[in-house]
């Protein structure tokens, strides 16, 4: 089978991991795959994040996948957009592709325009969605109206989480038939491995955080609502520490903010690093995004056995149970700083394991395989 992956950038994100991931397996078992994405300047990564991008990328070439970077795709609407539905249809005629695979909400607009009528079947995973946290109502109402006619340009919508296919039809976005609830697979053995060499290596020593949280660094993440908390987490135990592993165009307000609290001594910026060694070497993680697709770190954490602290949002909310952790109200610091703080029951890590496996790179793989049939043969 000839698949088109195509994504807005191809940076460290959760949205962009996954499709890359993805793509890398159905290479390694033999499908022809190629992935289209925009220019990676656009995302203004961080050297080390750049760096592990361009070696996940040597890994899907080396499995024989092919990439394109189209250069008129860019994640904000603009002229270049025409250009980009052009070259979207020129590398589609080119290669005639079996079947196109659009990730995230701009790459999936002019991918679905452009593809539907030139392939045998299209599928699309808006990874998320932007209709909380991102936009003001107006622009919010527009944005849910568009999705909704290029529902019917779609053969398939796949939903990381139930929940967020959901939040889809609660907008009347797509029609239930057509949505599949299929999870971001984590490399959970790959995770696993890590974690056991690491621990092999340093021991079982107190943990050096109180916390981690792991993420690129913007609004939507919810790091503020973190920081704030942790002056609360201080007070408490004046010691607990925080690692925040990623970067991006908050880091400067977040440094202000974390000297503001009073806490730049207990907070740690870690900067684009593996996060398994800040994981296994940590009490708890924590995520307070204000919107995410599923928080694929989530599953990360638990793969290592940690108790997780999220925000209730979407797909977070689906994922942690109370056998694993708790979901609290971010924007209640002193809810945020109690759950941190709580005695965890050895039994967390054994769970917290267990149900990281329903999210492992195999269950995904498999899933969009037998989509992959079974939207071809109905094609």
């Amino acid at each position: 089978m000839r698949v088109l992956h195509l994504i807005t950038r191809m940076d460290g994100g959760g949205s962009a991991v996954n499709t890359l991931l993805c793509a890398t397996h159905q290479a390694e078992a033999g499908y022809q795959v190629c992935l289209a994405y925009g220019p990676d300047v656009s995302s203004d990564m961080s050297e080390d994040e750049r760096t592990r991008v361009m070696q996940n990328l040597d890994h899907f070439r080396a499995a024989g996948g092919k990439t394109y970077v189209l250069d008129a795709l860019h994640r904000q609407p603009g002229l270049s957009d025409w250009r980009a539905c052009r070259q979207i249809a020129g590398l589609i005629g080119q290669r005639g592709f079996d079947l196109v695979h659009t990730h995230t909400s701009k790459a999936g607009a002019l991918g679905r325009w452009v593809a539907f009528g030139r392939v045998k079947a299209v599928v699309h995973t808006p990874h998320g969605h932007i209709f909380h946290g991102y936009f003001g109502s107006l622009k919010t109402r527009l944005f849910a109206g568009i999705e909704r006619w290029l529902a019917r340009r779609t053969h398939a919508l796949v939903a990381l989480t139930g929940a967020e296919r959901d939040d889809h039809l609660r907008l009347r976005i797509g029609e239930l038939s057509q949505w599949h609830v299929i999870p971001s697979g984590v490399d959970v053995a790959a995770i696993a491995a890590q974690s056991a060499s690491w621990r092999q290596q340093h021991g079982e020593d107190e943990p050096e955080w109180t916390a981690v949280s792991v993420g690129r660094l913007v609004e939507v993440k919810g790091m503020d609502r973190l920081i704030r908390a942790w002056k609360r987490v201080v007070a408490i135990e004046p010691e607990a520490r925080l690692a925040i592993v990623g970067d991006g165009p908050e880091r400067v307000r977040l440094g202000e903010l974390c000297h503001e609290h009073g806490v730049e001594r207990q907070v740690h910026f870690a900067g684009w690093q593996n996060p398994v060694p800040f994981l296994v070497n940590s009490r708890c993680f924590v995520l307070l995004s204000r919107n995410e697709g599923m928080g694929r770190v989530v599953v990360e954490a638990m793969a290592v056995g940690l108790p997780c602290v999220v925000s209730g949002v979407c797909g977070l909310g689906e994922l942690v149970d109370p056998s694993v952790g708790r979901i609290v109200d971010a924007e209640d610091s002193d809810m945020v700083a109690d759950a941190v703080m709580s005695r965890w029951p050895e039994s967390v890590q054994v769970a917290a394991r267990k149900r990281a496996e329903c999210y492992s790179l195999e269950v995904m793989t498999e899933k969009l395989s037998e989509l992959y049939e079974e939207v071809m043969h109905g094609a």
